[in-house]
């Protein structure tokens, strides 16, 4: 990709972050927006200048992949009334589009989520899915090949929400010697992919000029004890769990379906990683970043 612009909105973000790392090693032309103006470091040190999002409406970039990775998280959709946040993500997403209008793109990338399978009340995967419809028409419009993955679970370098999204709790709770903590009392299961082949599969299909329909990414079935089982083994320490008394609730299952996602690594000769390397890679991160 070397010299091709690309366009990232959400630079901030873990997506956004690792896209950045993989654009910068490519030496691709990058352009980067976030919530403000400000420099994101990658992995070597280098730093990228991130202009707030509210720039993209003066930039002329005809061309440029756009890795649209800027929305309102399901935090945001907590704590904000519901019409204020379906608003804004709205807003955000009529920013893009009308850039890609402006400008025309080789190619847009959208990340989904596994969240738009729930049950209303459910405004954050209502939002998503909007988004899908959004720029799957806009794509079909305008002849650009568009690319969106239904994310579940990812792992990997650049991983933020350290506190609460489970790998990184338990890699904590490892690498500080500490029991690993696990507060569910029923099945809890999870499917980790790597966030680099998420992104490699988004663009490898995008610069292929291929627009599949929506698909979702996926790993092994795995539950946390079971993960926590592997990370122990991975990072060389012993395991501890704590964990409340075994009751028979329903399990909390939560993974993609993986025939879209494994054909479309093997059409691209993308080996999708295991998850003993997911967990290594995100363990190095925690270990080695100072971001």
């Amino acid at each position: 990709m070397s010299g091709v612009p690309i366009v990232v909105t959400g630079a901030g973000g873990w997506l956004g972050q690792a896209a950045l790392e993989i654009a910068h090693k490519s030496g691709a032309a990058i352009h980067a927006f976030g919530s403000s103006a400000r420099e994101q470091r990658l992995l070597d040190g280098t730093t990228i200048p991130v202009l707030p999002l509210s720039a993209l409406g003066k930039q002329v970039l005809p061309g440029a992949l756009v890795l649209h990775m800027a929305f309102l998280t399901r935090e945001h959709a907590a704590r904000m009334d519901e019409a204020d946040y379906i608003a804004a993500n709205r807003m955000i997403s009529e920013s893009v589009a009308s850039f890609i209008k402006r400008n025309g793109a080789r190619g847009i990338f959208v990340p989904s989520s596994g969240a738009v399978y729930a049950p209303p009340p459910n405004p954050y995967g209502a939002c998503k899915l909007e988004d899908e419809t959004r720029f799957t028409a806009l794509g079909e419009a305008l002849s650009i090949p568009t690319v969106i993955i239904r994310v579940f679970n990812i792992a990997g370098p650049f991983i933020n929400k350290q506190n609460s999204y489970v790998l990184a709790c338990i890699l904590r709770d490892l690498l500080a010697n500490r029991p690993v903590t696990l507060r569910a009392a029923h099945p809890v299961w999870r499917g980790y992919a790597h966030v680099n082949d998420v992104l490699s599969i988004a663009m490898g299909l995008l610069l292929a000029g291929r627009s599949p329909p929506v698909f979702d990414s996926w790993g092994e079935p795995v539950e946390v004890s079971d993960l926590a089982a592997l990370a122990a083994k991975v990072v060389e320490k012993e395991l501890v769990i704590q964990r409340p008394e075994w009751r028979d609730g329903a399990p909390d299952y939560y993974v993609g379906d993986e025939k879209a996602y494994l054909s479309h690594s093997t059409s691209l000769n993308l080996a999708p990683s295991g998850l003993e390397q997911q967990i290594r890679d995100t363990m190095t991160y925690l270990t080695t970043s100072t971001t």
